[in-house]
């Protein structure tokens, strides 16, 4: 093992090194060190095809938590079976994940562990030539300037949003009111998305993962976006509730804000047309940009229905978005070991409702099929863990 190359990290920027690095075509392992971390990159003729590092939200459990595909709990079962073996492994043999889900993740890890090195400004470098990665690692395969375009437009978002949200355990509260944003400003869909999940409760991360968004950066950007355009802002954390009941309760708790479920009542706002004055709003604001439920063809007023042998309660949608699930923060909050916590979400349309899966361990079933999404019906079944809920429809104007 012939070490042909080290230096500072002062002097020289981890993309300058594998630029040339890769201008030699180089073969072997670049290892890179600071105080409490140390990182490898593996090339085959100047490409980065794997990496490893001891950083530990860099480790492979760290991440699925982190995107939401493993729970905590499922993790560390898994770290206590593992007993020297490979994680991936386990997650296979417990069957947490697919084999091509698991090839689909590591290649994820290997960039999240070298877009991770692009910002580091000390430390030390070594290039050591002709050593290979592990015979069982997945490889990357992605050409350089890709790679690096990718890692530099990470890392200029990475540090900006870092400064916005230092901690992604700070509650997001609306500062602008619904209606009148619903009646006057234009959003793409994944912002108005976004813009509904926020209840003053929510923090970051809770939204990140009710977003649905396996890019939470993308997630991160929008409520940047919110924040800089004074629609939302961000607090401390609220203090924790009082400690819940057993674990294992057979009842279901629902929850709708602060309220106790009460009778349905939906008040309607049609837009304002009074305006004549001449708006750019089209000439400037991007195409996807539209104005809430502007194409929308009736107005749905629902409701969900829980059954159970005890009998059956319902509980309205009157909001333009819901989150089920068995953190406290969801708007219903089924306490089911078999629920995730940000289980499922569903969104108000031009034709209804829709019900969207948030990548749940055990899955969302509508009348019998597990589905990623679906465009409720009246009298739709909706099965998350044991609970079972209905779908009911109380008034459908006429179609426009």
């Amino acid at each position: 093992m012939d070490k042909t190359l080290e230096g500072s990290l002062e002097r020289f920027e981890v993309p300058d090194l594998l630029t040339f690095l890769n201008m030699g075509r180089g073969t072997g392992v670049l290892v890179l060190e600071r105080p409490q971390q140390e990182t490898k990159m593996f090339l085959r003729e100047g490409k980065p095809v794997f990496a490893n590092s001891t950083r530990e939200d860099l480790r492979l459990g760290s991440m699925l938590v982190r995107m939401g595909r493993v729970k905590p709990d499922d993790l560390e079962r898994v770290l206590q079976q593992q007993a020297g073996g490979r994680i991936g492994q386990v997650l296979l043999s417990s069957r947490l994940l697919s084999e091509d889900e698991l090839a689909s993740f590591l290649k994820v890890q290997v960039s999240e562990v070298i877009f991770d090195t692009f910002g580091w400004r000390s430390g030390g470098f070594s290039f050591f030539d002709r050593v290979f990665p592990p015979l069982t690692a997945v490889t990357l395969e992605m050409d350089l300037q890709n790679l690096l375009m990718e890692g530099v437009r990470r890392l200029d978002e990475r540090s900006r949003l870092a400064d916005v949200f230092p901690d992604l355990n700070l509650v997001v509260e609306a500062l602008a009111n619904p209606e009148r944003v619903k009646q006057s400003v234009t959003l793409t869909q994944e912002e108005w998305q976004v813009f509904f999940l926020v209840d003053g409760r929510r923090s970051l991360s809770e939204i990140c993962r009710m977003a649905g968004n396996p890019d939470e950066l993308a997630t991160l950007q929008i409520l940047h976006n919110l924040v800089q355009a004074k629609f939302v802002s961000v607090a401390p954390p609220l203090p924790a509730p009082a400690a819940p009941g057993p674990a294992g309760e057979a009842a279901f708790t629902q929850l709708f804000g602060d309220r106790s479920p009460e009778k349905v009542s939906v008040e309607f706002s049609p837009a304002v047309l009074q305006r004549r004055v001449e708006d750019d709003t089209k000439e400037v604001v991007n195409p996807r940009a539209v104005q809430y439920l502007s194409a929308a063809t009736r107005i749905v007023v629902s409701r969900l229905t829980l059954i159970t042998p005890s009998g059956e309660t319902s509980f309205p949608l009157n909001r333009d978005s819901h989150t089920l699930g068995r953190h406290r923060n969801n708007d219903i909050v089924i306490t089911d070991p078999k629920v995730s916590s940000f289980h499922a979400r569903i969104d108000r349309t031009g034709e209804g409702f829709t019900l969207t899966d948030l990548k749940s361990r055990n899955g969302t079933f509508v009348n019998g099929r597990k589905l990623d999404s679906a465009r409720l019906k009246a009298g739709d079944e909706i099965r998350v863990g044991t609970a079972r809920l209905v779908y009911k429809v109380d008034y459908t104007s006429s179609s426009s």
